[in-house]
């Protein structure tokens, strides 16, 4: 059974805010306020906690794209994406020929990784 989420106090989503310098934790991109989404580095389906130990700032692409995911599960979803593109986007493979795109690497790191180093 899904733990029910509970209102996320000004003060606490204000300290989440700040954990990682007003980016989000995992692309890092500068976030407003106003634009953060308080998301549950491990989901409360998996154990995750309603703590702020258990929060990380994220911007509503990130958010949406990792969902119910884990951080290893979002990592491995995201390290795969290159496979998806070159199977399913004509266009995609036209570009990265025509060296307008270019796949550097699976390896993904999340900005509060490099913080943390």
């Amino acid at each position: 059974m899904e733990k029910l989420r509970k209102a996320i106090p000004k003060t606490v989503r204000l300290a989440v805010y700040d954990k990682c310098n007003h980016r989000c934790a995992y692309c890092g991109i500068p976030l407003e306020y106003k634009q953060m989404q308080v998301d549950h580095a491990t989901p409360l389906r998996v154990g995750g906690e309603d703590d702020i130990s258990n929060y990380l700032p994220a911007c509503r692409s990130c958010n949406h794209y990792k969902a119910t995911l884990d951080i290893e599960g979002f990592r491995d979803y995201l390290s795969k994406i290159h496979n998806r593109l070159m199977r399913d986007s004509i266009p995609y493979q036209v570009a990265e020929r025509f060296g307008i795109v270019e796949h550097k690497s699976d390896e993904i790191i999340f900005y509060f990784e490099k913080l943390e180093r």
